[in-house]
């Protein structure tokens, strides 16, 4: 038992500093946990501000590309008008086929096709000039107010191989429905 008191000092001393280091664990591990949360969220935000740096270089980019589509877009109106005028329009084309002195005229509606808002009437447009005439024609037509689609072309050389040629045409005129009239689609 001598031995057993003789060693009870280191003994108490033994349990109070391992209670220390109990302590000093107990309250040292959930600092730990919180420092590896805090560096794996910093981690976190730093690839999150990376991908904001690299989109906001890229700002200057999308700016461009929005001012050259709203230039575009502000000719929306202009080509795909909101009524039919189909009457105005036959009437400018008639005008502009005698301008350019066009023989055998004829221009046919066909059909309204109208699809996600955009309406278009198919037109057969017939005449008979020189190369240079039916040329002036379709530089006209591609300085419309309205866009007009040309979906085939057909010129045929008349039987006397004198020049003239003769223009069978296939066109699309466009215009919004009365439904989306206000909106830019």
């Amino acid at each position: 038992m001598k031995k057993f008191v003789d060693h009870y000092p280191m003994l108490i001393l033994g349990l109070l500093l391992l209670g220390a280091v109990g302590i000093g664990a107990y309250q040292y591990y959930p600092v730990h946990r919180q420092r590896q949360a805090f560096r794996s969220l910093l981690a976190e935000e730093e690839l999150r501000l990376e991908e904001i740096q690299q989109c906001s270089e890229q700002l200057p980019g999308l700016l461009r590309q929005v001012l050259m589509l709203e230039s575009k877009t502000s000719e929306f109106p202009r080509l795909f008008p909101n009524e039919q005028g189909f009457s105005r329009l036959w009437e400018q084309i008639m005008e502009v086929m005698a301008r350019a002195q066009l023989a055998d005229q004829s221009v046919r509606p066909g059909e309204v096709v109208c699809e996600n808002g955009l309406c278009s009437v198919p037109l057969e447009i017939r005449c008979t000039g020189s190369f240079e005439q039916i040329f002036e024609l379709f530089r006209s037509l591609e300085r419309f107010e309205r866009l007009i689609r040309i979906e085939e072309v057909t010129l045929k050389n008349d039987d006397s191989l004198s020049g003239r040629l003769t223009l069978h045409a296939r066109a699309r005129a466009f215009y919004r429905s009365a439904e989306n009239a206000g909106q830019n689609l």
